[in-house]
C-alpha cells in the first residue's frame, strides 16, 4: 500500500508542477489554487508511504516519478524538446527509480 501511495504523490507532484505553470507566477486564480492542493497532497502521501518505505528512497522515487512526469508532459502538451540526448536521459532517471524501488526490499 505504501508503493502505491508514493506512486499517486509522485503523479500529484507532476500536477502541482504542471498547475504552476498554467498559474502565470501565480497570477490566475484557479491553478495557482490548484498549484497548491496538489502540492499538499503530494506531500501528505509521500509523508504517509515514509511510514514503510525508508526516507532515501521515498524521497527519490517520488522526485524521480515527478521529475519524469513533468519532462513528459513539458514534451507532450507543451513543445518541449524531444531530442534523443534527452530522452536517454529520461530513461536513465525511469532506471534509477525502477532500481531504487527493487533495492529497497
Amino acid at each position: 500500500m505504501s508503493w502505491l501511495l508514493l506512486l499517486i504523490a509522485g503523479l500529484f507532484e507532476c500536477a502541482w508542477v504542471i498547475a504552476l505553470k498554467h498559474s502565470s507566477g501565480f497570477t490566475k486564480t484557479v491553478p495557482g489554487v490548484l498549484t497548491v492542493l496538489f502540492m499538499a497532497i503530494s506531500m501528505y502521501l509521500l509523508a504517509l508511504s515514509m511510514k514503510q518505505i525508508p526516507m532515501g528512497t521515498a524521497y527519490g522515487v517520488w522526485t524521480g516519478i515527478g521529475t519524469a512526469g513533468v519532462v513528459i508532459a513539458g514534451m507532450l502538451w507543451f513543445g518541449e524538446s524531444k531530442d534523443v540526448l534527452r530522452i536517454f536521459f529520461l530513461l536513465m532517471i525511469v532506471l534509477g527509480v525502477f532500481g531504487l524501488r527493487i533495492s529497497s526490499r
